[in-house]
């Protein structure tokens, strides 16, 4: 643990979202919103194929508009993902995550075998497209912009592993599943999903993850899936913001996997290099080996030197800032210790 974790800690759990009630529309603290299907097939104009957003293992994702004109993701989960019960009552629980990096539930919808999760929409894309994409080709991710998704990514992270309960393990973290505001503030989706679904299906993704090079070889072989599973997809993802390279690159051949290309730089004395070239400013060799480094330790092969997320967002403040800190808590208990002394009874 980091002797100074506390000070961090407050300001990641400011991040924490705290709402006045709300009426229908985008709702700003959870009061159990369930919307029938009626509802669902009137957002989404009858779940048109231009409203379709995307399709992936844990379901399909459509675009919607409430009535008052606010714009929502509709997820449509796979057919009888859970049963009746398990499905409101994790549903209700998701409903109560509330994180600024944190895709928000506004409601759900339980109806005729269909099981759909109504989400805030946010409009930027995708990390993934911003790094690979076409948007990020004709405008690149700042260094400052990617320190930023760094740092919010990680906050999210480390609310689901340490501040809520039961303690939630994402299990599918990944660069598509990080999602932008035209702040660069990214919102990680599918939060507390694998809640829900529950292991038969959050299992299936593992094996997609490995591939991606989101999860450790490890996972190849076993479904077991943990926090420090989700710091590795958090170190490679570090690794991606960095290079701009993807986790694995398969139209190489042998693949070329990206942990083993940055490692590789490094150990040749090329960290310079390993930023990625499309970047409009280049960080300093310091900095950049600092935040390699972290990337480094989050993936680490022994489980047991991984840090937690509360400590990674420790490792990401600038070093002048935590000896700032540092030097602050010295001169308050020495403040603290003077005055002890100096009191007189009477």
């Amino acid at each position: 643990m980091f002797p100074d974790q506390w000070s961090t800690r407050a300001n990641y759990l400011a991040d924490i979202e705290h709402f006045p009630n709300f009426s229908h529309g985008v709702p700003d603290t959870w009061t159990s919103n369930r919307f029938s299907l009626r509802d669902v097939d009137v957002f989404t104009n009858g779940f048109a194929y231009d409203n379709l957003i995307g399709n992936g293992y844990y379901g399909v994702v459509y675009r919607g508009v409430l009535l008052d004109g606010t714009t929502v993701a509709v997820k449509r989960l796979p057919t009888n993902s859970c049963q009746t019960e398990g499905f409101v009552t994790e549903a209700e629980a998701i409903g109560h995550v509330r994180h600024k990096n944190l895709v928000k539930l506004l409601g759900y919808c339980m109806e005729q075998g269909y099981r759909m999760l109504v989400y805030e929409y946010v409009n930027n894309s995708n990390l993934h497209q911003w790094l690979h994409g076409p948007l990020g080709q004709e405008s690149p991710l700042t260094w400052t912009a990617r320190m930023n998704i760094i740092h919010g990514i990680a906050k999210g992270l480390a609310y689901l592993h340490e501040d809520i309960e039961p303690h939630t393990v994402h299990q599918n973290l990944k660069a598509n599943n990080i999602l932008l505001d035209h702040l660069w503030n990214p919102k990680i989706s599918d939060a507390a999903l694998s809640r829900l679904l529950g292991p038969d299906h959050t299992h299936g993704t593992t094996p997609s993850l490995v591939k991606l090079g989101y999860a450790a070889e490890e996972h190849g072989s076993t479904s077991r899936w943990d926090k420090k599973s989700d710091v590795y997809s958090f170190g490679i993802l570090v690794m991606e913001l960095v290079s701009g390279r993807m986790p694995v690159d398969h139209h190489h051949q042998p693949q070329i996997y990206l942990i083993d290309w940055l490692k590789s730089m490094v150990a040749n004395k090329k960290i310079a290099d390993v930023v990625d070239p499309k970047m409009p400013e280049i960080p300093s060799v310091k900095e950049l080996k600092r935040i390699t480094l972290i990337a480094f330790r989050c993936v680490d092969p022994d489980l047991d030197h991984r840090p937690k997320m509360g400590e990674v967002i420790h490792m990401l403040e600038p070093r002048d800032l935590l000896l700032n800190d540092e030097r602050r808590i010295r001169r308050e208990a020495s403040l603290r210790n003077h005055a002890k002394g100096s009191r007189v009874d009477v």
